[in-house]
């Protein structure tokens, strides 16, 4: 009896997955809930703020239809041709600066030492805190009258900075709070790509009496180079909308508006929902056109390693 219970339903379950393979339209129904959630939660918004870029909305008035008119506004605002250079210098220092501090303290980290798990488990705590609180306690470190980096310069008789509140100065600290809190990202990247490279290849370069700057150059430098270009691609998406180190210390002021708080400020202070809504959208158009340069650069790199 049991035997025939089993063999019915194992015959069953046979039939069930029969049918699932041969049925094309089960697999359409059995993810539609989850294109559903999708469409609602991701396509809704996107196609909501691209009719609201059409129309002028100040949440006193309803939508009226204007064209294109935000986007010739915004394309002939001094303060948004700002931003985006101002956004576009940071990404590029930043990424530039982590990079080159991620592959040194890799390589450092990629070597047999006493205590080496202690420093990677400390390189990482700034990864674990988030950005707006690690820019608030950055924020109050770098106080002009009670934080304790000016407190040190003043004992050193080097007299106290204005960090935060000097426009020449302010877009700095907002770069190496970035760079501090994002640094372990690209370092933990490479050390994985550093503890997966073939040591056939180094060796034989060793062996050929090859120098470590030689080797370095041309063979570890190549192989990391499809990481390298995941780092810049993500570190890229992320800079465009940077925002919390802004937010948590100069609030967009002293010379430091970016793209996204450029937008924040028009939507959310001012009010201009379709004029913002402009400003998303442009944003995301460059998002995606550097991602797409980026991405073709991926795809070339990880062919040549092949």
């Amino acid at each position: 009896m049991r035997e025939a219970v089993l063999g019915e339903s194992l015959e069953t379950r046979r039939t069930f997955w029969q049918i699932l393979a041969a049925d094309r339209y089960i697999k359409w129904f059995l993810i539609l809930p989850l294109l559903v959630v999708l469409l609602c939660f991701m396509f809704y918004p996107l196609f909501y703020c691209l009719y609201m870029s059409f129309h002028e909305y100040v949440l006193r008035a309803p939508p009226l239809f204007i064209g294109a008119e935000n986007y010739r506004v915004v394309l002939h605002d001094m303060v948004f041709w700002q931003a985006i250079g101002r956004t576009f210098y940071v990404l590029v220092v930043c990424i530039a600066v982590e990079l080159s501090l991620g592959m040194g303290i890799a390589l450092l980290l990629n070597r047999e030492f006493k205590g080496q798990n202690t420093i990677r488990g400390l390189c990482l705590l700034p990864l674990l805190i988030s950005p707006l609180a690690m820019s608030l306690m950055w924020n109050y470190m770098l106080h002009v009258q009670f934080g304790i980096v000016n407190q040190v310069l003043v004992w050193l008789r080097l007299g106290a900075v204005e960090w935060i509140s000097n426009p020449k100065i302010a877009i700095y600290s907002i770069m190496f709070i970035s760079i501090w809190q994002w640094t372990p990202f690209s370092i933990f990247v490479l050390l994985a790509g550093l503890r997966g490279l073939p040591k056939d290849a180094l060796e034989a370069a060793r062996v050929d009496g090859a120098s470590r700057w030689f080797t370095f150059r041309r063979l570890t430098l190549r192989m990391l180079t499809p990481l390298i270009i995941i780092i810049i691609l993500l570190r890229t998406m992320w800079l465009i909308r940077i925002f919390d180190p802004l937010y948590g210390t100069t609030r967009g002021g002293v010379g430091t508006e970016s793209l996204d708080w450029f937008m924040y400020r028009i939507s959310f202070v001012f009010f201009d929902v379709g004029k913002g809504s402009a400003l998303a959208l442009f944003s995301l158009y460059v998002t995606i056109v550097l991602c797409a340069i980026l991405y073709r650069q991926l795809i070339k790199a990880l062919g040549a390693a092949r």
